[in-house]
């Protein structure tokens, strides 16, 4: 493959527009923190590839040394090795494609094609049909000390109202689980987000069912979820974790 300018390599992008990009990458990002598939330094690099492939959806041709060097700006910092050891595990996990260039026959820069995250279609299709799971099929949750209540008559409310959480989540998260397992769920937005004063409480309420739904399509596709609360909570921190890189590259 010639070198030559990004728009050169637009026919590469496996991605419609930008959100369609950030909507896959938020789910390898779940894959990642769940597995723990790369290092906090490696998912850094990975991150910061991510900002440079958003002009052309998911490809990227810029020099190791340009997105090394960025990465010291925010005062972070990853090393030229840490960032070829993502690309190998990126590799990997079918998550980067790499095509080297030439140029008058010599090696020019790569470039990175982020590839779809498996079963998008299937994840799609789901998410617009999905339907309540029978109660065996997810292993029962256990409670983490992180999240402790008091839970007298949590399964007495009147007419079945849980007090402090949202109606819109509720409502949704009722479906699968019972009253007190719904409190603890919304405890884990309350958590993750008590720090975020830019987000308001229906941008939470948002991000919460967007997460809970995230977690059904998962189970519905097979995942084996031992700790819903924990796992929940994971998804949560990979969507805010997104929406911090869109606010960096877009300040």
């Amino acid at each position: 493959m010639k070198s030559g300018n990004i728009n050169q390599f637009k026919h590469l992008s496996k991605f419609d527009n930008l959100k369609n990009f950030n909507s896959s990458m938020e789910q390898w990002y779940v894959d990642i923190h769940q597995q723990k598939l790369l290092t906090k330094s490696e998912l850094i690099a990975l991150k910061r590839l991510v900002c440079f492939s958003a002009s052309v959806f998911g490809v990227c041709n810029a020099k190791i040394s340009t997105i090394v060097s960025a990465t010291h700006n925010d005062t972070v910092g990853i090393s030229r090795s840490t960032f070829k050891r993502m690309l190998l595990k990126a590799q990997e996990m079918n998550l980067i494609t790499i095509h080297h260039t030439f140029n008058h026959g010599k090696q020019g820069h790569s470039v990175y094609v982020f590839n779809e995250y498996p079963s998008k279609n299937e994840l799609n299709s789901l998410y617009a049909t999905t339907e309540p799971l029978q109660q065996e099929e997810i292993e029962p949750p256990k409670t983490s000390n992180l999240f402790k209540t008091n839970n007298h008559n949590i399964n007495t409310y009147e007419d079945n109202v849980i007090p402090n959480v949202p109606a819109e989540f509720q409502n949704l998260a009722k479906c699968y689980y019972s009253p007190k397992q719904v409190l603890e769920l919304w405890k884990c937005v309350k958590i993750s987000t008590r720090y975020l004063a830019y987000m308001n409480h229906l941008e939470k309420i948002n991000l919460g069912i967007r997460a809970f739904k995230q977690c059904i399509v998962n189970m519905k596709l097979g995942y084996k979820v031992r700790n819903i609360f924990g796992y929940f909570f994971s998804i949560l921190n990979a969507f805010l974790d997104t929406e911090y890189m869109n606010i960096v590259r877009n300040a």
